[in-house]
């Protein structure tokens, strides 16, 4: 099993990643695949995910390239992701708040419910 270091920039955004993939029904354990994704974003805020990048996250979260696939298809079906074309995913807004944590500022997310659905927003 490969061992992963410790990363204090992971602890600042672990609790938020975790209550958003917990609200959006997925398993928390994904939030290091979610942080070690974030500087692989372009200026337009979207992920290519290829061969290249999946070993990369393989590697640095210790998980199959089989459970990224999975999760990534799971984040884009409860709507975190937003699939643009083949590999190329657009984040959605409320993942940018971890990005202001990792900047030591403060993340916000509103949660409004109606009789059927749970909306997720930012400031």
């Amino acid at each position: 099993m490969l061992k992963i270091e410790h990363n204090p920039d992971f602890e600042k955004v672990q609790l938020f990643l975790e209550d958003l993939l917990i609200l959006h029904g997925v398993s928390k354990n994904m939030a290091l695949l979610l942080f070690e994704m974030i500087p692989y974003l372009n200026p337009q805020n979207h992920i290519i995910v290829n061969a290249y990048l999946k070993k990369e996250l393989a590697m640095k979260t210790g998980m199959s390239k089989g459970t990224i696939d999975n999760t990534i298809t799971k984040l884009n079906e409860v709507g975190l992701f937003d699939r643009l074309d083949r590999g190329t995913y657009a984040f959605h807004p409320v993942l940018h708040e971890a990005k202001k944590l990792l900047n030591n500022d403060t993340a916000k997310m509103e949660i409004s419910y109606t009789k059927q659905i749970r909306i997720i927003e930012t400031d």
